[in-house]
């Protein structure tokens, strides 16, 4: 099995199983965490359920090869759509998907078509992918991806055979990133908290990246409202929300990860340190805010996800949560 389906050989199994028999279900729905494998285990079963060789999938005939290299038209993988400005699959592409089911497949034993992530489709994409769903083609089946299934439509829940993923355990994931030769394997597998996705991009710059808003974060906290309000506007402004988007889920990220520390320093739970190089500031963070504030701040940041799929302004968000924190940490210094 690939090495990106890393503690996911349980779910595979009886799928793979599935598609050596000619058994799949039409649509399924892969739910989950982001970063755990589900898009790399949806076009590994569209290569097994497409394969013409010995094996499920063999990897090595032409119909493996080329569908491993995203090059096969009977692989189809639908995303966001490059054309709009916030991160969605719009209606047009739904439609695409309808009318591209209708025509022969090419030459595979079964076409799949792989949607992700599927909680950006609309309502309008959803409900005119919900008849084909419903009842492809012969031959054709569906894979749709998320990590956030609340967010679908009943209706599309209701035509998907649910499949859910799972984190893998830290030193499985820690040892596996020893083998490929990643620096700060130990740290890396931590901050991945289970996703082996999650870790390769943190080791491929990813986790440079959140330090550096850790840093500015951290010093922004630490200065006045005027310092704060400017960081919000440069994090959350120039270009499109596609653009700055990563740097505010950086910046929530960072925050999350700060505070689960604290907490656990608080609660005397030995679950270890996301930011293990800040040990003194997350020792500080929990005299300051265990319990009470913690939690106010972990209700505030799932507040701002939620404003950001709204669409939001992200510079609103951000001046908000952060001045949440601020008064939190200033509370704590201020005593009752």
């Amino acid at each position: 099995m690939a090495v990106d389906l890393l503690g996911q050989g349980a779910v595979l199994k009886p799928l793979l199983e599935a598609a050596s028999n000619g058994r799949l279900h039409h649509c399924y729905l892969f739910e989950g965490p982001e970063g755990i494998g589900k898009h790399a285990a949806a076009v590994h079963l569209a290569m097994a359920a497409a394969c013409t060789g010995e094996g499920v999938p063999c990897e090595s005939c032409q119909t493996c090869r080329h569908m491993s290299r995203g090059t096969h038209p009977d692989l189809v993988e639908v995303g966001l759509d490059p054309d709009r400005k916030t991160p969605t699959i719009s209606a047009r592409q739904a439609r695409e998907v309808v009318a591209q089911a209708r025509l022969q497949r090419f030459s595979a034993r079964r076409r799949t078509f792989v949607i992700d992530p599927v909680d950006r489709l609309g309502p309008e994409g959803a409900n005119a992918l919900l008849k084909t769903l419903e009842e492809p083609p012969n031959g054709t089946g569906f894979i749709l991806v998320t990590s956030r299934v609340s967010a679908l439509l009943p209706t599309v829940i209701s035509r998907s055979q649910r499949v859910r993923f799972s984190i893998v355990e830290e030193e499985a994931l820690r040892d596996w990133l020893m083998e490929k030769g990643i620096p700060e394997a130990e740290r890396v597998a931590a901050m991945a908290q289970g996703r082996p996705g999650r870790a390769l991009a943190l080791s491929e710059g990813e986790l440079a990246a959140l330090d550096q808003v850790r840093s500015e974060m951290l010093a922004v906290l630490g200065s006045g409202p005027g310092e704060l309000f400017e960081y919000a506007k440069a994090l959350a402004s120039g270009g499109s929300r596609v653009a700055w988007l990563p740097r505010v889920e950086r910046l929530l990220l960072v925050l999350e990860s700060l505070v689960r520390d604290a907490m656990t320093v608080g609660s005397g739970a030995n679950l270890g340190s996301l930011n293990r190089d800040q040990q003194e500031r997350v020792n500080l963070w929990a005299s300051a805010l265990w319990p009470g504030g913690g939690q106010r701040i972990q209700r505030a940041v799932g507040d701002a996800r939620e404003q950001l799929d709204r669409n939001v302004s992200g510079r609103l968000v951000v001046e908000t949560l952060l001045s949440h924190v601020a008064t939190e940490l200033g509370r704590a210094r201020r005593g009752p």
